[in-house]
This record gives structure tokens, C-alpha cells and sequence, in this order.
């Protein structure tokens, strides 16, 4: 007979509720370096990049928040950058950078529809740089930019994915507590 309690299915349910992450860096292949052209592909689905790579990040705060190496920027031409992804997001999170800018990010469901959003009025220097997390149900596209100027990095990026198949566990340990009863 298995003999599980409602505590054991609060318990089950806590450790699986964060789900699993990956990191996005461009400093390697592994990590990102060669989104510019190639997407990339993990354990969870693909991920798309569509902007600038930049070697240099030259901010203050941004290096002072951890950036090292490459960093996603936006591209010139648009004033945007974005991640797609071809699975469903739980949190993005993310330190970011520029020099007398705005900053605005921006994470949208597979529908368009807004999930969440950050915006820094100010990026001059001292500003805080993060580290900063979007998270809501089914991100799939995270898009930013700096109104009017052409600098705007991000870097150290964490991509948390909701933890698979959590209610089906906490039934399951229901049903035994259940028949534990009987």
C-alpha cells in the first residue's frame, strides 16, 4: 500500500513548480554566440534571435551588473532586438545596459497578446541595470528597445520553463492519499 499525505503533495507540488532554466550568454555556442545567424537549439525547443551582438558593452552599470563579452543589443537599423521562442516560456529574466536612453522590454504569449513589461526611463549613468524578471504564462516573444537612440544590451539571461505535467502529479499523490483513506 503507498501511503502519501496531502503534506506529501504540497510537497511534490513546491519542488516542481519552477520548473527548469537554461542560460543565454554570447559568449559561447552553447550559450547563444551564434544566434546572429543560427538558432538556437536546447533541450526545450528553439530559440530565435533577431538584433545586434556586441562585443563591448562599455556601460558602467551594465558591466558593474555582470556583463562580460558579448551582449544582445539591438539592431541600429530598427532600434529593436528580440527572442522568439518556439515553446512556452514561465520567466525571462535579465540584466540590461545603455548610455541616456529609455529602455522598454516587453514579453508577449504565442497570440501577440502583452504578458509583461519593464521600463527604465533613464539609463545614464548610476542607473540600476537590474538584474529584472518578466514572467507570466506562456511567453514566446521578448522584444526591447531605446526610443530615439541605438544602444540598449542586455545580457546574462536566465529562461525559466514551466514545470511539465505538475497538476497530473498533484493528482496523482491525491488519488494515493486517497486510496490510503479507503
Amino acid at each position: 500500500m503507498i501511503r502519501y499525505g496531502i503534506g506529501a503533495a504540497a510537497i511534490l507540488a513546491a519542488s516542481l513548480s519552477h520548473g527548469q532554466s537554461f542560460f543565454l550568454d554570447g559568449d559561447s555556442p552553447g550559450t547563444g554566440s551564434l544566434l546572429g545567424t543560427t538558432p538556437l537549439v536546447t533541450a526545450f525547443g528553439t530559440v530565435s534571435f533577431a538584433g545586434e551582438f556586441r562585443d563591448d558593452p562599455s556601460d558602467p552599470d551594465l558591466i558593474a551588473a555582470g556583463a562580460s563579452g558579448n551582449v544582445f543589443d539591438i539592431d541600429n537599423s530598427t532600434s529593436m532586438a528580440s527572442f522568439s521562442f518556439d515553446f512556452d516560456v514561465q520567466s525571462f529574466e535579465f540584466i540590461f545596459g545603455g548610455n541616456d536612453g529609455v529602455f522598454e522590454i516587453r514579453a508577449f504569449d504565442i497570440g501577440g497578446n502583452l504578458v509583461d513589461s519593464f521600463t527604465q526611463p533613464d539609463t545614464d549613468a548610476g542607473a540600476f541595470a537590474g538584474p529584472v524578471t518578466l514572467s507570466g504564462a506562456g511567453i514566446r516573444t521578448v522584444t526591447w528597445e531605446d526610443p530615439g537612440f541605438s544602444f540598449a544590451p542586455i545580457d546574462n539571461v536566465t529562461v525559466t520553463i514551466p514545470a511539465p505535467a505538475t497538476a497530473a502529479l498533484i493528482g496523482a499523490a491525491g488519488l494515493a492519499a486517497s486510496r490510503r483513506r479507503r
